[in-house]
């Protein structure tokens, strides 16, 4: 590995690491019922309601265009990366990808009892649905094909640039999707987000840590 590569797949650990920190904070808090999260939440449903109308407007609920849009954003985005990886022919990158995607599930699935967060009431008043709301696996997985991406790309370029504008506008517009759809609270995609980019940052070690050789194949 080249110094520049060394220092880059650093600054990736580096950024799992403070993200972990960042996700064990934040899940502490969730899991204390803290006023400062609730009041956050509060106040990010509240903003949703005046930007997209009243809550039994046709954006809102599990059954509204929110959920339909951030589904499909996501799993635009997710054949994005693997596209983008087959193409240049980075096969153990795409690989990774899907590694990295049963890791976050693992770790979401595990976060949920563990806080113990119900899901949001419908703003119709009916039930929750079962399950566990914190935190945003839609979001985690949105923000780790988007670490993922930018990876595989080289950096500074136009196209780079462009990726990492494209895909923030995603990974958000996943995560408003979460909150407008009843799936979610705001807290919860952060969480998400917090996550994805633990597991990203350690897909992006794991990758630039292994450069492709001259083929465009990763080195073995």
């Amino acid at each position: 590995m080249t110094g520049a590569g060394a220092a880059a797949a650093s600054r990736h650990l580096l950024g799992s690491a403070v993200s972990a920190v960042a996700l064990v904070l934040l899940t502490a808090l969730v899991a204390s019922g803290s006023d400062a999260v609730s009041a956050f939440d509060a106040d990010a449903r509240a903003l949703a309601d005046r930007v997209f109308g009243s809550s039994d407007g046709s954006w809102f609920a599990a059954v509204g265009r929110a959920d339909t849009v951030g589904s499909t954003l996501l799993g635009a985005g997710l054949l994005t990366v693997l596209g983008v990886t087959l193409h240049r022919r980075r096969f153990a990158a795409a690989l990774w990808v899907l590694a990295g995607l049963t890791v976050q599930f693992a770790a979401e699935t595990a976060l949920g009892p563990l806080v113990g967060r119900p899901m949001p009431l419908p703003a119709d008043g009916t039930a929750p649905d079962p399950g566990y709301s914190f935190p945003s696996g839609h979001t985690a997985s949105a923000t780790l094909v988007l670490a993922v991406l930018l990876v595989v790309l080289r950096t500074g370029t136009p196209v780079w640039w462009l990726c990492l504008g494209l895909g923030s506008v995603l990974v958000a517009a996943v995560g408003v999707s979460r909150v407008l759809a009843d799936a979610h609270h705001a807290a919860d995609v952060a969480g998400g987000v917090l996550l994805g980019l633990v597991v990203g940052f350690a897909l992006a070690w794991r990758l630039d840590a292994r450069p492709p050789d001259s083929s465009g194949k990763e080195a073995r």
